[in-house]
């Protein structure tokens, strides 16, 4: 332990660069086993052996992996798994002024005690480290600097929470239980504070009492449970952490300024609907509303279309437009199902807000959305036309394709991806009844990949379509030369589709028909009849 200490005295004398972040959902992304890595498990379940070191894996664990180490990750079946990879340098100085390469050794499993503020911080990181802009990328390394502080000194116990961590622990602890009994003495025990000394401490810095904040962070709960469920306002106020159906109403109606009833009639039949994310704006398209304010750009080209809808950014939401357009509901779509991220929070303090889960079914989001507009019954009937047209299109693939494989090949301005179960998968796939290429059915999502991999897959047809489309001319120009470049390719020529002139091609409409809602589905059953039958009718 000692030496492990002595170790952690060096760190601040070191230099830190970032290289590369990494999100992964299944597949573990590409390793660079040259720099030390960080990994951040949001879930998983299984375990990871590092350097002969085994450890188990399961929710809000970060590891520290070396330079050279051996890494093997065992995922179990049937489970979801959601993490990140931090790949750095780290350069100590020598004695003649140079930086030579320095490995942390010995250090594997870290300790967080605030995952969540972790996790926010990590996203930012990726947010920022992904833009061209190099202001963007050198803010990026120094948060990812000021992560390293923060993780190292927790890791060595060097640092004692002060009272703003131990006010965040206990803001923690609300949000994930907030259903139980929780009372004030129960916080301050967290907090490590007196009952009395925690309330002026929260107060001061929250700007309002442990148990008012508790009540708003419950009522706030509710909503979503009310627009989301058929439930009994007793069983909601249940959920929330209320044991009595009219206490429960008459604290929702001192915060919110309406009872339930009224509140859930009031946004159900608004026609102000927030929408941040494309795959929301097409199930409320499907459902034909056009949504009161969206996200506007040519990514998705069905929102440039619009006429009335407020543009509140070009590729995320602008929260001072968002603010200015004061809708009376924002819906939106994330990455997590345990914690809310800062910016969901920071879209409630602007209208009530539900957050669908990203890794839900495309059908699941769209009864949702229905659910949250009342148009349940429209929602049923749309879901039945779309089930006859595909099982007609599906019947007539199989007469001309019988059991093909299909490759779904994402292209990019300098990557590519192979599309797996998600997406177009949903609909090609399960829909239509394609056939999977060996090795695709382990995609969940998408996977990145070397062309010379591509042989991997080698599928008796390949649909070409476009990966991370941003929707601007010289992505798409970038998008043209990537699969200029792929075609010309002598490993490109050697694959069976290929040979057998059995390569479609769908990327010249961004992402019209490859965005997961049912707005696009339905397109893309259109576009999948002109491409696959009509091509071999001719």
């Amino acid at each position: 332990m000692s030496k492990l200490l002595d170790q952690y005295r060096q760190f601040p004398s070191y230099i830190y660069k970032l290289q590369t972040v990494q999100y992964a959902d299944q597949v573990l992304p590409r390793y660079d086993a040259i720099l030390h890595s960080l990994l951040l498990f949001k879930e998983a379940k299984g375990q990871i052996i590092i350097n002969g070191n085994r450890y188990d894996l399961h929710q809000q664990k970060v590891f520290l992996v070396p330079p050279h180490a051996s890494l093997k990750i065992m995922i179990e079946s049937d489970t979801r798994t959601e993490y990140y990879i931090l790949s750095f340098h780290v350069l100590q100085p020598d004695v003649q002024g140079s930086f030579v390469p320095i490995e942390l050794l010995g250090l594997y499993e870290l300790h967080v005690a605030h995952f969540r503020w972790f996790v926010d911080r990590v996203r930012e990181i990726q947010e920022k480290h992904d833009q061209e802009n190099l202001w963007d990328q050198m803010k990026a390394n120094i948060i990812f600097q000021e992560l390293l502080i923060h993780l190292f000194k927790e890791d060595a116990q060097e640092q004692k929470p002060d009272m703003n961590q131990a006010i965040a622990a206990t803001l923690d602890h609300m949000e994930q239980h907030y259903a139980t009994s929780i009372t004030r003495n129960q916080l301050a025990e967290i907090a490590g504070m007196s009952a009395d000394y925690y309330s002026r401490a929260f107060k001061k810095v929250v700007g309002k009492s442990p148990m008012e904040h508790l009540t708003e962070l419950r009522i706030n709960q509710s909503k979503e449970v009310l627009l989301l469920s058929n439930d009994s306002f007793r069983s909601v106020a249940q959920q929330v952490g209320f044991s009595d159906e009219f206490y429960f109403s008459r604290k929702f109606k001192a915060v919110t300024g309406r009872s339930p009833k009224s509140y859930i009639h009031n946004i159900r039949y608004s026609n102000k609907i927030a929408s941040l994310k494309h795959l929301l704006t097409g199930h409320l398209v499907a459902l034909g509303i056009e949504p009161y304010a969206a996200v506007i750009n040519n990514a998705y080209p069905v929102t440039t279309q619009f006429e009335h809808t407020i543009p509140i950014g070009d590729n995320k939401p602008d929260l001072e437009k968002l603010m200015n357009a004061q809708p009376d509901l924002i819906v939106t779509c994330e990455f997590r199902d345990f914690e809310k991220s800062q910016k969901e929070k920071m879209y409630e303090q602007i209208a009530p807000t539900i957050t669908l889960p990203f890794f839900e079914d495309w059908r699941v989001h769209f009864q949702t959305i229905a659910r949250i507009v009342g148009k349940d019954q429209e929602a049923q009937v749309w879901l039945e036309q779309y089930a006859d047209i595909a099982q007609l299109l599906r019947q007539q693939l199989k007469n001309t394709f019988g059991s093909r494989s299909l490759l779904i090949l994402g292209v990019g301005d300098s990557k590519i991806c192979i599309y797996g179960k998600r997406n177009l998968g949903a609909v090609l796939y399960n829909d239509l009844g394609f056939t999977m290429p060996a090795g695709v059915e382990n995609i969940a999502h998408y996977y990145e990949i070397q062309p010379e991999e591509l042989i991997n897959y080698d599928a008796d047809c390949i649909l070409i379509t476009p990966f991370q489309h941003d929707g601007t001319v010289g992505m798409q120009a970038g998008i043209e030369q990537g699969i200029f470049r792929l075609c010309a390719d002598p490993l490109w020529q050697q694959l069976k589709a290929v040979q057998q002139d059995s390569v479609y091609e769908m990327y010249t409409t961004q992402h019209m028909h490859t965005c997961y809602n049912s707005f696009s589905h339905l397109m893309l059953l259109e576009k999948v009849r002109q491409l696959f039958l009509d091509k071999n009718d001719k």
